[in-house]
């Protein structure tokens, strides 16, 4: 699991994304999301469209069951999320 010192607010937020994710609440991960946020699978060619914070909340918290494990690693400035069945 990603770890480092949250020292500005941005970072504060970044670590509480990946620790919500971590934990597999939904109700966590709905924390962190704003009330505008909206979500775009990649890539666009599964034929997701993008999805709005109660449309996500909705789908992800019917797939997080499914997961055992839910790691999110940050690998060179880009963020991968295994997911583990």
């Amino acid at each position: 699991m990603a770890a480092f010192t949250p020292n500005t607010p941005q970072l504060k937020a970044a670590q509480e994304w990946v620790d919500a994710y971590g934990t597999r609440d939904i109700d966590k991960i709905s924390e962190t999301c704003s009330k505008n946020y909206t979500h775009q699978t990649l890539p666009k060619s599964m034929g997701l469209s993008e999805e709005t914070k109660e449309e996500y909340i909705k789908r992800c918290g019917g797939l997080l069951p499914l997961f055992t494990k839910f790691e999110v690693r940050i690998q060179s400035r880009v963020i991968a999320i295994r997911l583990a069945g």
